[in-house]
């Protein structure tokens, strides 16, 4: 597993903590949900998953 530093803008981060609270997530489990979907949107998550699976077999 990896880890993953960012800074957001203060305004983004209220945001952020606000969405947290409605759904009484902890932050690092929002920001890892929505890196994911980003990645996902892009083709790159799949792309990588392909790959993955071509290694195994």
């Amino acid at each position: 597993m990896g880890y993953i530093r960012y800074k957001l803008p203060e305004r983004t981060h209220m945001i952020l903590k606000g969405v947290c609270e409605k759904l009484d997530m902890k932050e690092s489990e929002v920001s890892r949900i929505a890196l994911m979907e980003y990645l996902k949107s892009l083709g790159v998550l799949s792309e990588g998953m392909k790959k993955h699976r071509l290694m195994r077999r």
